[in-house]
């Protein structure tokens, strides 16, 4: 067990971390490891959306001295006036102010941040945000954060080779699809398995029986996953469908191996989209932000369709996919194409 804390120069850390994934999980759990569960009370699970941003003022409190860290967090454009405001509040306090994300940002979003933080970080080259994290904790060296750090990395960029970075991303994704229900909160649940992870327990006999419960559930979702819709767009093939428990990312491994789509667009039962491709030429931070929220250049990003549908169901599917591949139509999302290195004879 690590003997570091999570106070810089004896005074608190703070932490506002994505909520949805390992990567802000394990970003937490690298900034608080070794405290313990004090530490979890400073800890603020957070998500795109102007009611996080206030809910971020509202709840955390920094003193003079003390570390506030936003791990994660991509900007939004529509709230990030609210966070650059929020954000300077604590430094005014005395604070620190970390916002360390590694998602794609805009000189609009940079310049909106820039001054009422004392760090931003982003567009960091193939790191996530835990490896960031890591870095600007200066915990390089540390066994736990560095293997949570690698596990995160695994996750984020979908790699694959890590079989626990798998097991622990399923355990995020039940526990949001858990999320305010009556016998356990996925909030509450989410907090527990930081404090596990900054402790060192990776896995206990309680995950894995939760982890059990899943399968189940996802075996309900399967079949519905495959009735997912098929439009195309522009020459782009493109794939909307309901995630059920599934999380974004095991829904689009899916939905590809089923459609080989271009793009495919995954919503959750509140109406959020978790935008994917296996595409370089496909830019997702721009169909992201046409969607009300952002992510990589590449890949990867999310949105909402909560306005028109909040609680999407199959039987919408249809008018939701016609709804998506029309916008999508207003798009310029296509990236110029990645030079191949020449080889040398």
């Amino acid at each position: 067990m690590s003997t570091q804390t999570n106070k810089i120069g004896g005074n608190a850390v703070w932490v506002i971390t994505h909520t949805a994934d390992l990567d802000g999980v394990a970003s937490a759990a690298i900034a608080i490891e070794g405290e313990g569960e004090e530490a979890i009370e400073r800890i603020l699970l957070a998500d795109y959306g102007e009611e996080y941003a206030d809910a971020a003022g509202r709840a955390v409190e920094p003193a003079p001295g003390d570390t506030v860290i936003i791990a994660d967090i991509a900007c939004d454009r529509k709230n990030v006036s609210r966070w650059a405001s929020i954000a300077s509040g604590w430094k005014a306090r005395g604070a620190r102010v970390l916002w360390l994300d590694h998602h794609a940002w805009d000189d609009d979003c940079v310049r909106a941040v820039g001054d009422a933080v004392d760090l931003l970080t982003h567009d960091t080259e193939g790191r996530c945000a835990a490896e960031v994290v890591l870095e600007h904790m200066g915990r390089a060296g540390d066994p736990v954060a560095s293997r949570l750090a690698e596990l995160a990395h695994d996750s984020d960029f979908n790699l694959r080779k890590e079989p626990l970075a798998d097991m622990l991303s399923r355990l995020i994704a039940y526990y949001n699809y858990i999320g305010g229900g009556a016998r356990e909160n996925g909030d509450d649940l989410k907090l527990r398995l930081i404090n596990s992870l900054s402790l060192g327990i990776l896995w206990t006999v309680e995950m894995d029986i939760q982890a059990k419960e899943y399968e189940k559930i996802l075996r309900q979702d399967y079949d519905r996953l495959l009735r997912s819709k098929v439009r195309e767009v522009n020459g782009y093939r493109v794939v909307v469908g309901l995630r059920g428990a599934y999380s974004g990312t095991d829904a689009s491994n899916i939905l590809y191996n089923q459609f080989k789509y271009d793009i495919a667009f995954i919503l959750s039962k509140e109406g959020w989209l978790s935008i994917r491709s296996e595409r370089d030429d496909v830019n997702t931070k721009a169909i992201g932000e046409a969607f009300g929220g952002g992510g990589h250049l590449r890949h990867a990003a999310g949105g909402s369709v909560r306005d028109l549908f909040p609680n999407p169901t199959e039987e919408q599917l249809d008018a939701i996919a016609d709804y998506i591949v029309r916008k999508l139509d207003t798009i310029d999302f296509v990236l110029p194409a990645t030079p191949t290195p020449s080889s040398s004879s």
